[in-house]
């Protein structure tokens, strides 16, 4: 593990961007999903599926880890079912939960609400808009959907040929960028009218799905490939961990502090790197 380590310290992408590894947590996570950032605390949460990612055994839980790696506390929330992809509105954290959409109040570590997803398999990531509406994928073969929490109300909000197996999602201003996993293209979907255009063709399967903040993005494949998509569909790869059979699953960018963060999923860790220009 050693001289992985210091291979991916130092990974550059056609001369542009490089990865210098900055921490890892302790391989107490059990199976980290997913990394979501709360900028207002300056705290990070991690989905633990702890068992298989379509195990309904209770035993999933939420971390909370601090921005130099430190477990802050490991089961803040406990009682999930493979809790994968997250996000937040206001004092609501919002996890995905097998076939339902689960609700966390913040500041008392407590589920407040359960969203049960008619037809949902294997839901997956979540994004939230500025109203509070929350959008969640549904990667499962058979029902590829993205279903909305409006108000209480979980629906299918979009369906059909162009979306397959969406997995990895992220909010903007006017439209909705979603990993389509079934055919391995960022897709962007407009918020008005839902008209879905093409992004960029990854290739593989789309885990995480993250924007740098000035039109790329940064995007995992599960399976341990993590790359950069430039604004004009340019696909580089910053860090390829398949061979040592590390996964690389729903990362997750804060822009302010350059930081890149990658869940190990069954290797157990959250690993950190400072993304910066040569």
């Amino acid at each position: 593990t050693h001289s992985l380590h210091r291979r991916q310290r130092q990974m550059c992408i056609r001369d542009r961007y490089q990865l210098v590894e900055q921490w890892q947590t302790k391989r107490d996570l059990r199976v980290p999903e997913s990394v979501l950032y709360d900028a207002s605390r300056k705290i990070l949460y991690i989905s633990n599926i702890n068992g298989k990612p379509t195990e309904k055994n209770g035993q999933g839980f939420i971390s909370r880890v601090a921005l130099n790696g430190q477990i802050e506390a490991l089961k803040w929330v406990t009682g999930l079912n493979a809790p994968k992809g997250s996000a937040l509105f206001k004092n609501t954290l919002y996890v995905s939960d097998i076939d339902q959409l689960v609700a966390i109040d913040i500041p008392s570590g407590k589920v407040t609400a359960r969203y049960p997803a008619a037809g949902a398999q294997f839901l997956n990531d979540v994004a939230t808009d500025t109203a509070g509406n929350v959008y969640v994928t549904d990667m499962s073969e058979a029902n590829s959907v993205i279903y909305t929490l409006v108000q209480g109300r979980m629906t299918r909000w979009l369906e059909g040929p162009e979306i397959s197996k969406p997995n990895g999602l992220y909010m903007e201003a006017r439209r909705l960028v979603v990993g389509n996993s079934g055919d391995g293209t960022i897709k962007a979907v407009n918020m008005q009218n839902k008209q879905i255009t093409d992004i960029a063709k990854i290739g593989s399967g789309i885990d995480g799905l993250r924007s740098d903040g000035q039109g790329n993005y940064f995007v995992s494949d599960w399976q341990g490939r993590t790359s950069f998509v430039s604004a004009s569909g340019q696909v580089s790869v910053l860090m390829d961990t398949r061979t040592e059979k590390i996964n690389a699953a729903d990362l997750e960018y804060i822009k302010d502090m350059q930081l890149l963060l990658i869940p190990t999923f069954f290797d157990n860790r959250v690993v950190a790197y400072k993304v910066s220009r040569k």
